[in-house]
């Protein structure tokens, strides 16, 4: 299988039960083989149980064979905008436009502000990218032309179009979310893997495995138990 996997998730949308079954399953498909796990973003709004995600992410090492190294998703954003007492109005109204009453639901609170004080700083502290071993990692995705090194931070949260109907080669395969398949399977590209298969909506919350020697994902595991391959997943220049 290859001397170390890592493991790349989907938007969780504080689906709880779901990860910690994905992570489960992802632990028996690596089986003695030395594993870590990358999150695209999106922990929080939607789902019922956004507190206990990021409960349990904080707890999880950042560094060590089995770290988990996460990025900031738009709904993360959103929520650290709605929480600061310099928020607008307007600011406030876009996280409950999107989710982001069951977020408070979940904490039990009626106000962004009164979130706990440690879970804010985690999702301030979160990075909006990561680029290693020919792959960028990001949560929405990046805009065709520009250089990795010189997208903005609102296109690497909120970029839909030019980026997804995009079929060129962005120097490096790019692993995101944001967007939720249509089918609840993954989007596997030449130049892009989309990990966004709606586990909000009800379906399975997804993992691509990657290998330190091959580009594209080896197969993928989700919150069903399923593991499989996809064809169009053999990404190259």
């Amino acid at each position: 299988m290859g001397k170390s996997l890592t493991f790349a998730i989907g938007d969780i949308h504080g689906c709880f039960e779901e990860l910690r079954t994905l992570l489960d399953f992802c632990g028996m498909c690596a089986g003695s083989v030395e594993h870590e796990f990358g999150l695209v973003g999106d922990y929080v709004d939607r789902g019922s149980a956004s507190d206990e995600v990021i409960a349990y992410l904080i707890k999880e090492p950042a560094t060590g064979p089995r770290r988990f190294r996460c990025l900031l998703g738009n709904h993360d954003s959103m929520l650290s905008v709605a929480a600061n007492p310099a928020r607008t109005d307007a600011d406030l109204m876009q996280g409950w436009a999107n989710g982001g009453e069951a977020t408070l639901d979940a904490y039990g609170v009626g106000d962004p502000c009164d979130l706990p004080a440690d879970h804010l700083a985690w999702i301030r502290s979160l990075p909006f990218c990561l680029h290693e071993n020919n792959r960028f990692f990001v949560h929405a995705g990046i805009r065709p032309g520009i250089p990795l090194n010189a997208q903005s931070e609102h296109d690497m949260l909120w970029i839909r179009e030019p980026f997804l109907s995009s079929e060129l080669w962005h120097g490096a395969l790019v692993v995101h979310g944001h967007t939720p398949t249509a089918t609840g399977a993954p989007d596997a590209r030449a130049n892009r893997v989309n990990l966004d298969t709606g586990a909000c909506f009800g379906r399975p919350l997804t993992a691509a495995a990657f290998g330190p020697d091959e580009l594209g994902p080896l197969f993928f595991v989700n919150s069903d138990g399923l593991r499989f391959k996809m064809s169009a997943a053999s990404a190259s220049k």
